[in-house]
């Protein structure tokens, strides 16, 4: 089950389950063991459904969705944890507990963080806060703060390492490389319990429930009542000492959060939570780079798009510009056929309206007639450009039509 579900890059609880789900049996504890020792063993049989839901399978770890280097690196990472784990089993080696560092040797980026807590914690206040400028937004009980320095200190140093800085953000931390952030924040796991009230909060809660009655009675005036709510509260929160670290925001289909467990630390776990934050910079430098490439893509496609209607307006526009000049033509005709007839008749009438109507009629006849002599038809084309040289033309689009597209398509 294990290795197959490394194949599938899912756990081997998940695989166990799908199978559970669609009927698919699989081997009890300890059998392959039996097998190995040569002892008779009981298989399970393998029984044909007929319930199309349960028939086909389909198995997509989050790491499947991954560009392809990123899974190369998950990959990676979870090789060289195997391996650690296998020299740890065939070489027992105790958990190293890490001593409190020092001020000084403390990483500069969580030193004032380390500080504030420390500062609160000889003031033997029961929680331990560190927010603000500079600060790693830190907020547990007294008893867990040497154990934040710790993982704080030895996550900065580790991920140094590797070539990643952690920065206090105030109210978390963030680590940047190149234009990718990882917003992230450690934690205490904390529980609602009943509040068991002391005798001095019971014997108060009396006194309170005796001033209201006499305020409903009428014995207190309005101006003299206070508005007390009840003298304890209904609920304590337990801090429980276990920490957790989870990267804030969207996980881009890879883990992002780190617990105290029954047999592991958030300690012992700083080389998985590096592993973690540099497959999770990987994969958000993948998307980023497709969302990129996706606009460029689209962009482009946009450009392509344009110039596909800007052809399509100008071979609109061509015939309506020749059925003008066939106009054109046909009123320089009829121009000339009224000025043939009316030119004798001007002749006559020197100082008339009419003389001067004929007059414009050949200053019009003149411009029309220049206006479709090839030198002017060459200057309207040439500031229309309604018919280009195919070899300077702007519009032309060696791959033809893009066609319509939406920006999804480019995913």
């Amino acid at each position: 089950m294990t290795k197959i579900a490394a194949e599938f890059q899912i756990s081997d609880v998940g695989l166990a389950k799908v199978c559970e789900r669609h009927r698919v049996p699989t081997p009890p504890q300890g059998y392959w063991a039996k097998v190995e020792a040569g002892k008779k063993v009981k298989k399970a049989l393998f029984v044909e459904v007929k319930d199309p839901e349960l028939d086909r399978i389909d198995i997509n770890g989050n790491l499947a969705q991954l560009p392809e280097g990123v899974r190369e690196l998950a990959a990676r990472h979870k090789a060289e944890r195997l391996e650690r784990r296998a020299v740890e089993r065939k070489v027992f080696i105790p958990p190293i507990e890490l001593a409190p560092p020092k001020s000084g040797e403390i990483h500069p980026a969580i030193r004032l963080t380390a500080k504030t807590l420390r500062n609160r914690s000889a003031q033997r206040d029961e929680v331990a806060q560190a927010f603000g400028d500079g600060l790693c937004g830190i907020e547990v009980g007294i008893q867990s703060v040497e154990r934040v320095i710790v993982a704080l200190d030895s996550l900065a140093q580790t991920l140094a390492e590797r070539g990643l800085q952690i920065e206090p953000t105030g109210n978390g931390m963030r680590i940047a490389n190149g234009a990718e952030r990882a917003e992230f924040s450690l934690k205490e796991i904390t529980r609602s319990v009943p509040h068991e009230p002391t005798e001095a909060e019971l014997a108060e809660e009396v006194r309170r429930q005796k001033r209201r009655e006499r305020y409903w009675r009428g014995e207190i005036p309005w101006s003299n009542y206070s508005f007390q709510e009840k003298a304890y509260p209904e609920k304590d929160t337990l801090r429980t000492g276990q920490l957790f670290l989870q990267i804030e925001g969207y996980g881009d289909g890879v883990r992002r959060k780190w617990a105290d467990g029954k047999t592991q630390t958030i300690e012992t776990l700083i080389p998985s939570i590096v592993d973690g934050f540099e497959i999770l910079i990987a994969a958000r430098k993948a998307e980023r780079e497709r969302r990129e490439e996706r606009d460029r893509r689209w962009q482009e496609y946009c450009r392509r798009r344009d110039l596909a209607k800007a052809r399509q307006k100008r071979e609109a526009d061509r015939g309506p510009f020749v059925d003008r000049i066939i106009e054109i033509h046909r009123e320089i005709t009829r121009l000339q056929a009224w000025l043939a007839e009316s030119r004798p008749i001007a002749e006559q009438r020197p100082d008339s309206s009419y003389r001067r109507m004929v007059e414009w009629v050949e200053e019009r006849l003149n411009v029309l007639i220049i206006s479709v002599e090839p030198a002017g038809i060459e200057k309207q084309l040439a500031e229309s450009k309604l018919f280009p040289n195919p070899n300077a033309d702007e519009l032309h689009d060696p791959l033809g039509d893009p066609g319509e597209r939406n920006y999804w398509q480019f995913s």
